[in-house]
This record gives C-alpha cells, structure tokens and sequence, in this order.
C-alpha cells in the first residue's frame, strides 16, 4: 500500500483493504475507492525463452472441451426445426465462413447468423436462443455418459452438463460425475407452427440445377416470354429456345433458378400450371396443404415406403388391407399419381407410384431418406401444427408400431406404444418430436436375430432394433390409444413428475430414504417453507435423470464441438436431448478457483499458507499477466458502462491479449488500447457504438 495513504478521505477510517488483484485500495467502513489502478512493485522474473513464457502464462490458452461428432443437437434456421450432427453442422460452417475464420492455440471458430438453439435461462424458461459462435478443436479422448430412459451423450472431460446441487441448477464438469448422480435434460422443446402448406415449385426451383429436366407446364403468360426474348440477345444459353418454350407452353425450372434476381415467377399469372419432367406424364400441384392427409402418407411412409429412382413403393401385411385403399386414395388427390398394387408370394401388398417427380419430392425435398436405415423425420413434421404432428405420430405406430396394453380391473392399465426402426437417427427424432409434444418417452434396443421380412420378402440380417416408447396410460391415452382416462395413479408415477429428493426437507416425509420426490410435494415444501429454489427445481420443465454408465472412450473423429450462446451458455445435445454447458475458452479472462469465503474455511495453518503462495504467485506472475490485471478490470469496466453484450467484452479480451502477446501495447496507454480493442469488437459483433462514446466511457 503506498505509504501517503493512511485514512480515508471520505470517512476518516483507517480500515483500509489492499486488493492486489484489482490493482485497489478500499475503505472497508464506507466502501470508498481510495486508489485504483495501482502497479505491482514486485520482483519481476526475466524469460530468457518462450519455453519460460508459456509455462508461467496461465491466459489466453483455449481449455479441453466440446461435444463428439456425431451427437445430434436440435436449432432452428429459417424459423424451421432441425436435428443434426453438431460435427457436420460445425465443419460446414466453418467451410461456408472460411475467410472469418479464427484460430486461438488449438481451437477453430466462426461467427455465425440467423442460427438459434434450445436454451435455458436463469428462470428456468427454454426457448430458443441466438448463437454467436460454432467451433470445434482436436481431443484424444471422450466420455460417453448413459442415463436413464436411455438419453445418452458423449462430451470431453472438462465439458460441463447440468445437475441439481442445493435446490439449483448448477453446472458440473464431466471427469467430477459419478454414476447415480442427476443430471437435467429438457421434458419440453419449444414448438414451432408456422408451416400450413408445402410450396413444391419453389423448392424444385431450388433444385431446378441439379435436375434440369424439371418444367413448369400449361404456363401461358407471354408477358414473361416477351422479358426472356428480351434477355435472349444478352445470354447465349437462351439463344433459339425461348420461342420453343412459348409454342410448348412450357418454362423450364432451372430459368427461374439461373435469373432469379431478373423474375419473379409469383409477377405472372400461374393458373392451371403444373409442374412436371420432360418426356414424363406424371405432374405435381404448385403447392400442397400440410393437413391431416399429407400427414398419414408422411406417417405411413416412413415407416412402410421406400424411395426408388423413379418412384415410391409402400409395404403392407395382410393384416393391414384397410390401409392401401386409403392411401391409394389419398395420393390421387394430393399429388394426381395412380398407385398399382401388387400381391407378394409372402401374402404382402405393395404399391407402387411411378413418379420420378415424387421420388425427388420424397428425398430431396422431404428428406425422408430411402430406406429403412437412412429414414428420417422430414423437418417440416417440427414446424406444422400441434394436432397434425400428432396425427404424424400415430400414422406411423400403426403402420410399423408396436401397441401393447394390459389391462387390470380398478387399476392403471399397463401400456407400451413404440416407434420401431433400425435407424438410432429416426428414433432419435421421434423422441425429440414427442418432446415438442410435451411427452416423455423412453429409448431401448434390442437385437434381433436375421429373419425373412413378410411384407417384402427379403432376407435381413442380423440387426439392432431401437424403439422409443410410451409408458405412461395418460400419454397413450391422449395419443387415443385408450378409450377412457386412466384412474388416478396410486403407485409410482412417472419418471417426469419427480424431482430429486431435498434432504434437508426429509422430515415432509418421516425421514424415509427417498431419491426422488413427487413435483407437488416439493411444491408444497417449498411453499411452506418459502424456499424459491425448490419451487423453480418443482415448476421447470425439466426431467431430471440418473446417469447408469459412464466410459471414458476413443474418438471416433479427431475433433469435439461447441457452440456458444451469449448470456445463457447452454444449448441441448445429445440422443434423446441433454441439456450441455458451453464452456467457453478463456480468452484471456482470469480463472476463478473457488470463492473469497472459502479462505476462511480453513485452519489457521492452512490460511498462513494460502497467503504465503499468493503472495509468491504475484512475485513470479510476468509483465503480460500484471498488464492483462489492471486492463481487463478496466475493460469489464467501459465495457459495463455502454452496456455491451458479453460476448463483446469477450472478444475485446481476446483482442487485447493479442495485442500484449505481440507487444503492441508498449509505448501506448493502456486505457486507449482498450478502447481500441472494444470498438473492433464492437464492429466485428455489429454493435453500434461510436467512438466518441468509447472516448468518454474510456477517458481519453
């Protein structure tokens, strides 16, 4: 402390308080900053090397963290619901934003824009939240965590996932987890509802480059023949063709798609327009309603059709005749094709729909996939209607479900409605879909042995199958697969209406072991004793899950995976849906270990040595570290009086730290090279800030 202070000019007291982490002297009568910005005056260690640098260097150093390749994470783009691979999704859009890319020792990353993912925040309210990042760095190693109802996830060791400590949600470090431990996941997922119908001409459009075949048909409006004529003189590709189109009345997609910025197809007149391939008979309407019929051929395909170069084949048992007038039916009115059925030797019936417009439909446009192990849910089920994904949902339990209810006399009935596939991506997506439902469903696999398939009769091998299925009778019941309302449970409920058990509060229920607790008595303890903590624990909608396994395993991909979201710093991942921390590198910020209390908790030998080792670590700390001391407080602090995002004073401490690594800060203030290093980062977030008022915040 420097010797010319000895009492407060404020208060006149003499209980002054050094903070050497701050570089501040402060009164601790009346709060007073006497000094700031003070140096540390002691022994300063010389690096003869960088060898020496690193290793006394503890910022700016990316940590070991992030998510396996191939774990599934649930965003939104274009207001549309996606499940995908977080690697896949990463390595694209690092490959797209490659001339933004940065690198920080080990660690890749891109800002990105218009990507939302699943978050919750400090209310304990999910929805979807922007990302500001996607990176990705090398590992040697994962763990891979299995809970129960079968969600599963594989993260590094110092990745973080959630569970329940003292009536909140913390997060806690993978290496720390021990099986039996609970860890929280979402019981919901925000629903989305914007889709009414499917517009087939502007995704064929889309497409129109990769299938060149592909015609608008029965279009007669010359005002657009006389703007191509126009633009034949222009473009060679036109030359000699336009005049053929008119005679036709027909307009080639990949026109639409190659002078996209000169027309608008939606300027002309559509009526009686269908689209349809060259030298083909069969035709599609413009657009298609999403409603209840579009849903049960959606339902029955995924679960019974399969994808051919040029066409659509459905498989039904003999048992489900009722089914393929139906959907015969049904295909006529919504896509004008004909279905011819046939009678297998196996007493299966297929039919079949030659179309090559309806096979690019199901697979590029739907993304249905092709068969049994490449099916996916197509991503507009996530983004229709409440009722119409239901409807989805139960088409496909009766076309490749399993139904199975037991019932007892005065008691719940005994219920398990499945999904079945072989496909982990397309059970996945079912249980993720029954999320957006409000409904929690359980993951299982079970081998089965190589048999001959009934309803094609072909030889399969010997396969895995995954279902997820329903449990609970009120579930099934509100799906209609039970006729009356099951009595009031008198048992054990159901895994998503318990929460973890509060010891301190085990007295409410006589001192019993318990593990769990139901969602009302916990609402009633906390109301009685007004504890906020637990009635948020109670009112969330979270499940909260015991971990069954835990390995530590190889990676299967040389890389892990993040995203970061500002202000929430946790998105969903993981089959079946976890809740993940997305735990930032550094970037230059100091680590806190533990809390200032925490000293105090220790022997009186112990604290002598705390002391002690602190006050050595400042003696070897190096002129970097005790710059980045006194720079990064000043940068929380302009960066706290404009207010800007997180994410901003994060890459402004980046910017910063790069800056001192390349001694670039010598010979300057270190106010204005903050100021600097927040008006870039301002600018690379597009923050509107000026510098005039980076000047006053900074006082330079």
């Amino acid at each position: 402390m420097p010797a010319f202070i000895k009492k407060c000019p404020e208060c006149g007291g003499i209980n002054l308080l050094l903070n050497k982490d701050k570089g501040e002297v402060i009164c601790k009568d009346c709060g007073l900053v006497i000094e700031e910005k003070l140096i540390d005056f002691g022994q300063e260690w010389r690096e003869f090397d960088s060898d020496q640098s690193e290793k006394r260097r503890r910022t700016g150093a990316p940590m070991t963290y992030s998510v396996g390749y191939f774990e599934p994470i649930v965003i939104k783009k274009d207001n549309r619901l996606q499940i995908v691979k977080i690697g896949k999704f990463v390595d694209c859009l690092i490959a797209e934003n490659n001339s933004f890319l940065k690198k920080d020792g080990n660690l890749e990353y891109v800002p990105v824009k218009n990507i939302e993912c699943v978050s919750f925040d400090r209310d304990y309210r999910i929805n979807f939240r922007k990302v500001s990042e996607v990176s990705r760095h090398k590992i040697d190693e994962i763990y891979e965590i299995f809970l129960e109802t079968g969600k599963k996830v594989q993260v590094t060791a110092n990745h973080s996932v959630f569970t329940v400590k003292n009536n909140e949600v913390v997060p806690i470090k993978v290496d720390e987890l021990e099986e039996g431990q609970f860890i929280v996941s979402p019981k919901e997922i925000p629903l989305i509802e914007t889709v009414k119908e499917i517009n087939i001409l502007d995704e064929f459009i889309i497409l129109a480059k990769k299938y060149p075949l592909l015609y608008l048909r029965n279009f007669s409006d010359n005002h657009l023949f006389d703007k191509l004529k126009k633009l034949e003189n222009k473009h060679v590709i036109l030359k000699g063709k336009v005049k053929n189109w008119k005679r036709h009345k027909t307009l080639p997609l990949w026109i639409l798609n190659e002078f996209s910025r000169e027309i608008n197809i939606y300027d002309y007149s559509l009526e009686n327009c269908k689209i349809g391939i060259y030298s083909g008979k069969s035709q599609l309407p413009l657009k298609v309603n999403a409603d209840k019929d579009l849903m049960k051929i959606l339902g029955f395909f995924i679960a019974e059709g399969t994808v051919r170069e040029h066409g659509l084949i459905f498989s039904f048992g003999s048992h489900e005749n009722d089914y393929v007038g139906n959907i015969v039916s049904i295909m006529e009115r919504l896509f004008s094709v004909k279905g011819a059925t046939y009678k297998k030797e196996t007493s299966a019936i297929q039919i079949e729909f030659k179309s090559k417009l309806l096979s690019i439909l199901f697979r590029d446009v739907l993304k249905t996939g092709a068969n049994a192990h490449t099916k996916r849910i197509p991503e507009i089920i996530y983004s229709v209607p409440f009722g119409l994904k239901k409807e989805f949902v139960i088409n496909y339990i009766n076309g490749d479900g399993g139904k199975v209810i037991t019932e007892h006399a005065g008691f719940r009935p005994e219920v398990c409605i499945s999904t079945n596939s072989v496909s982990e991506d397309l059970t996945n997506d079912f249980i993720l879909l029954y999320s957006q439902l409000g409904y929690h469903v359980n993951y299982q696999e079970a081998f089965i042995k190589g048999r001959i398939m009934e309803k094609t009769g072909h030889f399969i091998k010997d396969t895995i199958s995954r279902r997820a299925y329903i449990k609970n009778p009120n579930t099934a019941f509100e799906f209609g697969f039970l006729d009356d309302l099951p009595p009031q449970n008198k048992g054990k409920g159901a895994i998503e209406n318990f929460v973890p058990a509060p010891e301190e509060y085990r007295k409410e229920w006589k001192f019993r072991k318990r593990i769990r607790i139901e969602r009302n008595l916990a609402i009633k303890i906390a109301n009685k004793f007004s504890d906020k903590n637990l009635l948020k624990i109670a009112k969330a909608p979270f499940l909260y899950l015991r971990i069954k396994k835990i390995y530590k395993i190889k990676p299967l991909t040389n890389y892990a995976y993040d995203l970061t979201v500002p202000g929430y710093e946790n998105f969903v991942g993981g089959r079946g849906g976890i809740f993940l921390h997305n735990t930032k590198f550094d970037r230059g910020l100091g680590t806190d270990v533990g809390q200032k209390g925490d000293i105090f908790k220790l022997s009186g030998k112990g604290r002598n040595k705390f002391f002690r080792l602190r006050k050595w670590q400042h003696r070897i700390s190096t002129a970097i570290e005790r710059n980045l001391k006194l720079a990064l407080a000043e940068l929380k602090r302009v960066s706290s009086y404009l207010k800007l995002p997180k994410s901003v004073e994060e890459e402004a401490s980046r910017i910063y730290t790069l800056a001192v690594q390349r001694g670039l800060v010598r010979g300057r203030s270190m106010e204005s090279v903050v100021a600097g290093a927040l008006y870039a980062a301002c600018r690379r977030h597009e923050i509107p800030r000026t510098l005039d008022e980076l000047s006053e915040a900074s006082g330079i």
